[in-house]
């Protein structure tokens, strides 16, 4: 096996120190505009009017240079990624060149298994891009997505992509719109360099914000018509993919954009593509696998905590979770080429939080969840599964409500009640069976007193560290704006123009119905994405004044 991450990974290094150096030019630019681009005279006399004129030049000069360095570091970090591209083409075109030598297939066989999973043999060259918040996927990210689901024995590559959402990945990163826009046209000149190279074929491999950009390269391939590449060159495995027909956050909502956030829901994975596609979903991924029915706030609710704690966990799997995966269901008459399935995940992300306290959180975790996921699981459509079980490849949006009878309700909740009291009652026996642990209490001796005493920070760190923390909170002030202005505008919006297109269908109780379904999912979502901003930000507080602590 072929690992492109000795040069490719130096390039990779720098292009990680330059993206920062982005970030870190895009913030100084943000905050000196405002001081020095419109600099009040002191006093209403000509010399200070003249002085406030001369240094307001020097702020839009200075804005002016920002923005050519910047030009420069994004020319700079393309060329970086342009010299990779060249790097692999050198070693496929080598190793293409000696296998045919030697009469050795392009490609090993594929890993077989009960469920054919992968479904499809991986190509030469293998593409792997990380999810939101990592722009370049190092080693053992490679090896892990690779020994999970791509499963080649060729060549392995990530690829830098800039993978920024604001404002969960900073108050001062790209929108998501601004972040896929770029790393889509990185992805389609790196297939294209890739697919220069006679005999060679190409795997994408998408994870999360990766796998949007995945898919709206399909949607920009088949614009190509004849000059696109054929399907025996390509094909794609997506993770965590917001654009599920069926299941991704970006299609529950159709036409739906937040200009305050930059954000658009892009719609589904085009389920018609000539390429070979496997998309793999885990059970309560808030961004995969959000609900078809958001009127049920609890099941809303479970699914934005399964970001946090679902979405990320892809590649922390086993290979036996893999293997089980289950193959969804396709439309009657499907013939296209992309296959679909969803991974079982044991626990409610709701839960997480109770599990996490000590001794009692687990039991009363246990006691609870089963009648919880049959609530949560109705968001879905059925009480049984965390997952839509309709057609996979249809984009499906959202309704109102499951079509499950009343009667399957209260047994599923009985069976629940039963199930919980029993897992509660063998969690109790389990722990009185444990002895309870003795803590060690240990008292400082006064040479510890003292040396911490001389570690404590000096007067200039306390302030430092201090006038940093106070940056930080107030700018979590900017995406709360525009989360807020989103919620005064464009939600409103959206919810009259449902109410209209389903009065003219002739539905009068979906138009006064899928207004309310909509404002409740989308402010649940508003609502996680506020609480995980001011989280991150009370994460860098803390650090921050513990670093003052000795």
């Amino acid at each position: 096996m072929s690992y492109l991450l000795a040069e490719p990974e130096l390039l990779a290094s720098v292009a990680t120190e330059i993206d920062g150096i982005g970030s870190a030019i895009r913030t100084a630019g943000t905050a000196a505009a405002g001081p020095t681009l419109s600099l009040l005279a002191a006093a209403g006399d000509e010399v200070s009017g003249a002085i406030a004129n001369l240094f307001s030049v020097y702020g839009q000069e200075c804005q002016a240079v920002l923005a050519q360095v910047e030009a420069f570091r994004s020319e700079f970090a393309q060329t970086l990624a342009a010299a990779g591209v060249a790097y692999a083409q050198t070693e496929a075109a080598s190793l293409a060149a000696l296998r045919g030598a030697l009469g050795i297939p392009s490609a090993a066989p594929a890993v077989s298994s009960a469920s054919t999973i992968p479904p499809f043999t991986a190509n030469l060259t293998s593409l792997f891009l990380g999810p939101t918040g990592v722009p370049i996927p190092d080693e053992s990210y490679v090896q892990a997505a690779n020994n999970l689901f791509v499963r080649s024995s060729d060549i392995l590559r990530p690829l830098y992509t800039p993978e920024e959402l604001y404002p969960l990945t900073g108050v001062k990163s790209l929108t998501l719109n601004a972040s896929v826009e770029e790393g889509l046209t990185i992805l389609d000149n790196a297939i294209m360099a890739q697919l220069s190279i006679p005999g060679n074929t190409v795997t994408v491999f998408g994870y999360s914000q990766s796998a949007i950009i995945a898919s709206l390269e399909m949607q920009k391939l088949a614009a190509l018509g004849a000059s696109a590449p054929t399907a025996s060159q390509l094909n794609f495995v997506l993770v965590g993919n917001e654009m599920n027909p069926n299941g991704g956050m970006l299609a529950r909502f159709p036409d739906l954009s937040l200009p305050s956030l930059g954000l658009t829901f892009y719609g589904a994975t085009p389920s018609d593509t000539i390429y070979p596609t496997a998309i793999y979903t885990l059970e309560y991924d808030g961004f995969a696998d959000f609900p078809r029915y958001p009127l049920n706030f609890i099941a809303d609710l479970n699914a934005v905590m399964g970001i946090p704690f679902v979405h990320v966990k892809y590649l922390d799997l086993t290979a036996a979770q893999v293997d089980s995966a289950i193959e969804l269901p396709t439309s009657p008459g499907y013939s296209g080429v992309t296959s679909y399935y969803v991974i079982p995940t044991e626990n409610l992300p709701l839960l997480e939080t109770l599990r996490a306290i000590p001794v009692i959180g687990n039991p009363l975790a246990n006691l609870i969840q089963p009648d919880l996921k049959v609530i949560v699981n109705l968001g879905y459509g059925d009480p049984n599964y965390g997952y839509s079980t309709s057609y996979a490849d249809v984009r499906t949006p959202f309704g109102l409500f499951p079509d499950v009878s009343p009667g399957t309700i209260v047994d599923a909740l009985a069976a629940g009640t039963q199930e919980g009291i029993q897992d509660f009652t063998a969690d109790l026996q389990a722990m009185f069976g444990q002895p309870i642990p003795t803590p060690e209490i240990m008292l400082p001796t006064p040479a510890d007193i003292l040396g911490k005493l001389s570690e404590l920070p000096s007067p200039a760190q306390v302030v430092n560290t201090l006038t940093a923390v106070v940056a930080n909170d107030y700018a979590v002030l900017l995406p709360t704006a525009d989360i807020g202005l989103a919620v005064v505008t464009t939600l409103p919006l959206y919810s009259t123009q449902l109410f209209f297109d389903q009065l003219l269908q002739g539905n009068l109780i979906d138009a006064f119905g899928y207004p309310i379904a909509a404002t409740v999912g989308l402010l649940t979502i508003g609502g996680a994405v506020e609480f995980l901003t001011i989280a991150a930000a009370a994460q860098t507080t803390v650090q921050d004044i513990g670093s003052l602590i000795p």
